[in-house]
């Protein structure tokens, strides 16, 4: 295998060990963070006409990965918020 493609390879599964020690509380933390960000800048199932203020396709993504119990979509959604001026809740 090319060494580049053992990086990238290498780099891609490295979000996914991160959540794999404590699940249930970076799924809490994603539904708290897609809380906020559909809330206050993005689209959501409830509100689905509503303009996206300052969201992103990625962000809508992320929160949607957080409803379905996947915490991947962490990193987009703190990004987000953060750039919007949000403070970030507790991640305990």
């Amino acid at each position: 295998m090319p060494r580049p493609f053992l990086l990238a390879l290498l780099a891609g599964s490295l979000p996914a060990g991160a959540f794999a020690q404590s699940p249930a509380g970076d799924i809490a933390y994603c539904n708290r963070l897609a809380d906020l960000y559909e809330r206050y800048i993005g689209r959501s199932a409830d509100a689905p006409s509503r303009p996206n203020l300052g969201g992103s396709l990625d962000a809508d993504v992320a929160a949607s990965q957080c409803r379905q119990g996947n915490p991947s979509g962490i990193p987009a959604l703190e990004r987000v918020l953060r750039n919007n001026g949000f403070t970030l809740p507790p991640r305990g």
